[in-house]
């Protein structure tokens, strides 16, 4: 069970306004007093007042004989197959596809499907099962056209877990998952009267009684179709359950978890503490109940993939990754009216570099205000270094916010694009036998996308837990444990003190020493929270801190004022914390500052002066099945490895057969480097953009400066080749050869070229960084030089 708590001061006073607005307009009716035609015509009333949003073809249609509504997204094409069948609350007697449309609408753009609300019969004009045969039909009909969810609320929910288990009976295929919001699964009456749920809104046991006697008009209370959780549950597709705790089928919701984990259902229980029954439905309004519909789409995208045979779409962009670049691309071609996209990320979840490392102590190295989008700051950072789950939380917000879950197909590994010269559009192919076609492809995968495993004799002959930074495994447990950290980098400089303060013993070994500064970080406190709410106050603080980082640039050219500053401040940074001489002549780097990216820390010499910890500054000869032996000969027994070392930022793209222009490879046109002009595009590549490409990287700032321009650039381009109109856009080779022939000229006299690391390759060519200030890269990209491109 998963617990949510509704947080913020507008969340609190919409909630307390709702739940009165309930009370006194809804609940009372809501009653065995009242007709049920009065009821009827009293919901309706209430709901034709509810939030419906803007962007939604909504059609009275007929599915399998059943009639309802047809719901989706106006002008925009569905990215992924599958339908969404919702099954309305009412207590079989009320309600309507109608009286539900606030959230219907809302959870098909969420998840960028159209959506059948279905009106099937009600009691006590129709009793069980009508209602079921109803549900099966509209069902049956809907999977001819290919996978669907069924979700539902209240008796809907009993509704779709009932239909579930009449197709599974009936040999039917499942349905690609089920979403149960509040779900009333359980008609009989307890022995003795239930005690009134605390907060409720809406419901009351009387009322709920007098519905489920029109319901079953007979039939025996503890029958499946009418109480399926007294069913055998084996069997069931992936499902969500979701309430509230301040409802009187929260019990209900809890017991129907318990009974499906125990058939073996993937079930997972999503609670919002201090929410009333099917809140939900002020989605639009209350946060939570946006943040649970946010929810409902994100776990429907896997169970949706899995049940989706393999096949061929087409669009305007595809995007490889959902990481910063591939979430920034994405809301910025909304924003320039391209609504065909796809996003093909190849792991579960979103937020790349920042899904992946989920290592103990992981954090971005710039303030947080310069690492949120310039057109979507954050107002929730808790630090001014902000933590990875902060970050990702920050994109995955954006994505349910902008609707980009639509878009976005998770677990999608793509092996193959290639561009066809005769239709000027690339054609690509995943793993699971998917196929595409686009005319642009946007690579989003950036630099820091593929681990990298030291090359030492015997890493795989280890016995114990071995981890990549970047592929941690949090159940792999560091508490009293003999770990070995390979790497010292900025990586290391993380997560090196949180395991130092688990691990029984830990061995850091140390290849080069680097230089480490002080971080300036601080909590941030509900002031500063506030004032990020103000345009004008996020604008200049992220403005001030772009500065501020680079003046930190002029630290990496000799003679400069802010050198001597750098140099200066790590020393005696090293001098305050490291007490130890010898520790500190081992700490103390040999070559100059900025070659190495600088490392940001106030807590990793602390934590190599622990009684605990050392530091290894011998080579690694060999790795051992129960250990690591260094060039004097001496082996020490390890229970966990950890490798803190980096990634592969020479091989950009390996894992993808990238094919252009005349059968030529990238991976042949990068046999000695990769390159690209302005990082972005690459000649014989026609309408193949690059974010994060060759020669972007910086030491100095946010990547999100170098982003931002990035795609911006990409975007023109893209409208150049629409207005023309024409088929292809791509660098000339002369164009590209003299701005990298300018690029590398820069780059051999700088600091970088001063010894070996991540930014070269080994022949010594830097294919990293950029050598410039942030200013001189965002004024070249302002306006495409069309006169480097070839327009066809």
């Amino acid at each position: 069970m998963t617990e949510y708590q509704p947080s913020g001061l507008s969340e609190k006073l919409l909630g307390i306004w709702l739940r009165f607005s309930l009370r006194v307009l809804l609940k009372p009716v809501l009653s065995p007093r009242w007709s049920i035609g009065l009821q009827r015509r009293w919901l309706a009333g209430i709901a034709s007042t509810t939030l419906v949003p803007r962007g939604m073809d909504i059609s009275p249609v007929t599915v399998g004989g059943v009639p309802g509504e047809w719901l989706q997204r106006r002008g925009v094409p569905p990215v992924k197959p599958g339908t969404l069948l919702y099954l309305h609350g009412g207590a079989y007697c009320i309600g309507s596809a109608a009286t539900h449309r606030s959230l219907t609408a809302r959870l098909g753009s969420a998840m960028g499907l159209p959506v059948f609300a279905a009106n099937y019969r009600l009691a006590p004009e129709h009793p069980c099962p009508a209602a079921l045969d109803d549900a099966l039909a509209a069902y049956r009909a809907l999977r001819a056209l290919g996978p669907v969810l069924i979700a539902g609320d209240s008796a809907g929910g009993g509704l779709a877990l009932a239909t579930a288990l009449a197709l599974r009976d009936a040999g039917d295929p499942a349905p690609a998952a089920l979403l149960l919001l509040s779900p009333w699964v359980d008609l009989t009456t307890p022995d003795s009267e239930p005690a009134p749920a605390p907060g409720e809104a809406m419901l009351s046991a009387a009322w709920a009684h007098s519905c489920a006697g029109f319901y079953l008009g007979g039939r025996p209370a503890s029958s499946p179709p009418a109480s399926p959780l007294h069913a055998d549950l084996r069997g069931l597709p992936p499902t969500l359950i979701q309430a509230g705790t301040d409802e009187l089928l929260y019990p209900q919701a809890q017991a129907l978890h318990a009974a499906m984990q125990a058939a073996g259902v993937a079930s997972e229980l999503d609670i919002t503490l201090g929410r009333w029954h099917v809140f939900q439905l002020h989605g639009g309004l209350l946060p939570s109940a946006d943040q649970a519909i946010a929810r409902l789409a994100r776990f429907a995208l896997g169970p949706l993939a899995a049940a989706t045979p393999p096949r061929h779409s087409e669009h305007e962009v595809v995007i490889m990754g959902a990481g910063m670049s591939g979430i920034c691309m994405a809301l910025q071609l909304q924003r320039a009216g391209l609504h065909n996209f796809v996003i093909l990320e190849k792991q579960p979840g979103l937020g790349g570099t920042w899904w992946d490392n989920t290592y103990p102590g992981a954090h971005v190295d710039v303030p947080a205000p310069v690492y949120a989008f310039s057109f979507a700051p954050n107002p929730r950072w808790t630090r001014r270094f902000a933590a990875a789950p902060e970050i990702q939380s920050y994109l995955q917000t954006l994505a349910e916010r902008h609707g980009l879950l639509a878009h976005l197909r998770l677990d999608t590994r793509l092996s193959e694009a290639r561009f066809d010269e005769a239709s000027g559009q690339w054609r690509f192919k995943t793993e699971r036998g998917d196929s595409l076609r686009a005319r642009f492809f946007v690579c989003s995968t950036g630099p820091l996308n593929q681990p990298r495993w030291p090359d030492i004799p015997g890493l795989d002959s280890f016995q114990g837990a071995r981890l990549h930074s970047a592929r941690w495994d949090a159940r792999v447990p560091l508490q009293g444990q003999r770990v070995a950290v390979i790497g010292t980098g900025s990586t290391a400089s993380q997560l090196v003190p949180p395991i130092a303060a688990q691990a029984g013993r830990l061995h850091v070994f140390q290849r080069t020493a680097n230089w480490v500064v002080p971080r300036l970080d601080r909590p941030y406190h509900l002031l500063d929270r506030l004032l990020a709410r103000c345009p004008p106050y996020a604008m200049g603080a992220r403005w001030c801190w772009a500065q501020v980082l680079e003046l930190g640039r002029r630290g990496f050219d000799e003679g400069t004022l802010a050198r001597k500053g750098l140099i200066k401040t790590s020393t005696l940074h090293r001098q305050h914390q490291v007490r130890d001489a010898a520790l500190r002549a081992r700490l103390t780097p040999n070559y100059p500052l900025g070659c190495k990216r600088l490392i940001y820390s106030n807590d990793f010499y602390p934590a190599l002066g622990q009684r605990n910890v050392e530091l290894v500054t011998d080579g690694i000869a060999r790795i051992t099945p129960q250990g690591i032996v260094t060039t004097d000969g001496q082996e020490r027994a390890v229970d966990v490895l950890v490798c803190a070392t980096g990634f592969d930022t020479v091989h950009l793209l390996a894992g993808v057969q990238v094919t252009g222009q005349q059968g030529q490879t990238l991976a042949r046109a990068w046999a000695e480097g990769p390159q690209a002009y302005q990082g972005i595009t690459v000649a014989g590549f026609p309408n193949l953009f690059l974010m994060l490409g060759p020669n972007t990287a910086t030491g100095h700032t946010s990547t999100l400066l170098y982003i931002e321009p990035a795609v911006r650039h990409a975007i023109r381009c893209m409208k150049a080749v629409q207005a023309g109109p024409h088929q292809w856009i791509a660098v000339k080779p002369e164009a590209q050869a003299a701005y990298n022939a300018q690029l590398q000229t820069r780059l051999q006299g700088s600091v970088w070229s001063q010894c070996n690391s991540w930014y070269r390759m080994e022949g010594g060519r830097i294919v990293a960084l950029f050598p410039g200030f942030t200013r001189e890269y965002v004024r070249a990209l302002r306006t495409p030089g069309l006169q480097d491109y070839q327009l066809v």
